[in-house]
């Protein structure tokens, strides 16, 4: 349970607020590279409680600057791309990607009015088909070259707006018990009323593994997060669920077998869910040219929540605790150990950043910065010829943070006779691991 000015800390991301501060410090994915061309060079961008413009100029640079022309403020959406950058649809003024306006065409000749007006930008970088924006003091740390975003591969991405604050869609992270609840047992439950008996006894086969009942959780801190780690069924410590885990990359990030995925906060009451998936190429599969990237609904046909994968269950539940989760009035138990530690690791890192410092998980040596490979359970590395790669003989530490519970849970009557298979994840087609 939080006080509402606690609450308030942890959720309000908006200029001067210490969460926003922190925020600011790190750079976040705003769109798909795909999503800016010929067709659609600008886009609008809401970020950190802040509206503003992305462009792709006629010579292929990208900027992002605040959306209204300085002069009679007309929106720079409905800009035009050209060689320097955007110019105004209402009366011409140009703005190159700092901001700074380099044509006013129809003052004097021999004005310098315009090197008197420039608009506020922010920097932007592309990396694994993804534009990515920072929007704190200089000088901006490296843009962290994660796994999935900096290997060569088979790459794709799709994002939804959720109506919701972005600390509820991150705490979902540091829950693994969920698996076995809304995946497993809800998850099951709504593939049973909306699926085929074939499509219900996939999903119940799919989500077996990792979704069985939890006998204890545990997250180990490390220079870039967390790692979490889980104990299911008859597993034991041996067993990738728990010996290697996936992290959390702080503060905003998931990633998990698929890729990677962003929780990025648009304002205190809105959160864009971008996801990335990538695979190894296959041996004589072309190289991509263009990452693909999509908008995804987030609505069925009839109105109600999507809710038949994975990331759109979690979804379901972050929307349905309300704009801003009310954290004045829950009730924590033994099984949130991980949500409590990391409400701690936010408020230990807005007061680093209010005392100067750099926050957790920001890089500034390009060497270290050149591919950072991160662990994930039953995952096929590039270069390795066995599951787990770099970490197949990984032996983890104590937790700094674990719970031993009940390892009990309900069951359903389609779970009868399904075998849970565990994927093996990072190559296609997808096997089982054996």
């Amino acid at each position: 349970m939080l006080t509402q000015e606690q609450n308030e800390r942890l959720t309000q991301v908006g200029p001067g607020t210490p969460m926003g501060v922190l925020m600011r410090r790190y750079w976040h994915p705003i769109a798909g590279s795909a999503q800016l061309n010929d067709d659609t060079p600008t886009r609008e961008v809401r970020l950190l409680g802040e509206d503003l413009v992305l462009f792709r100029s006629s010579a292929g640079k990208l900027g992002l600057i605040e959306p209204s022309c300085a002069h009679r403020k007309a929106n720079l959406s409905y800009g035009i791309p050209e060689p320097e950058g955007i110019r105004c649809p209402y009366h011409g003024w140009l703005y190159d990607e700092s901001g700074q306006c380099i044509d006013q065409p129809s003052e004097p000749e021999g004005s310098r009015f315009k090197e008197k007006v420039k608009l506020k930008a922010y920097p932007v970088e592309e990396l694994g088909g993804l534009i990515f924006t920072y929007m704190g003091p200089e000088p901006a740390p490296l843009l962290p070259r994660y796994d999935v975003l900096a290997w060569d591969g088979i790459k794709d991405a799709h994002s939804t707006v959720l109506p919701c604050n972005w600390l509820q869609c991150m705490e979902n992270s540091l829950d693994p018990l969920h698996f076995q609840w809304l995946h497993r047992y809800w998850g099951g439950w709504t593939m049973n009323r909306t699926k085929s008996a074939a499509e219900r006894d996939a999903w119940n086969a799919q989500v077996g593994a990792r979704g069985a009942e939890h006998r204890k959780i545990g997250f180990e801190m490390t220079d870039y997060g967390v790692i979490k780690r889980r104990l299911v069924g008859d597993e034991t410590e041996a067993d990738d669920h728990w010996r290697v885990g996936h992290p959390i990359l702080f503060p905003t990030i998931l990633r998990v077998s698929h890729g990677l995925e962003f929780r990025v906060p648009i304002d205190d009451t809105h959160t864009l869910h971008l996801i990335t998936n990538y695979r190894q190429r296959e041996k004589g599969e072309e190289a991509q040219t263009e990452v693909p990237f999509v908008d995804r609904p987030l609505y069925d046909e009839a109105g109600l929540l999507i809710r038949d994968y994975i990331p759109a269950q979690d979804q379901v539940a972050w929307i349905i605790q309300g704009p801003v989760s009310d954290r004045t009035t829950e009730r924590l138990g033994v099984t949130d150990v991980g949500i409590i530690m990391f409400r701690r690791m936010l408020e230990e890192q807005m007061n680093v950043v209010a005392d100067g410092g750099d926050p957790l998980n920001t890089h500034r040596d390009p060497a270290e910065n050149e591919t950072i490979v991160l662990p994930c359970e039953y995952y096929m590395y590039p270069g390795y010829d066995e599951v787990g790669g770099p970490f197949k003989d990984a032996v983890p530490r104590e937790p700094d943070v674990q719970a031993v519970l009940s390892g009990e849970g309900a069951t359903r009557d389609e779970w009868e006779g399904i075998e849970a298979r565990r994927r093996v994840w990072g190559i296609g087609p997808a096997r089982e691991y054996k």
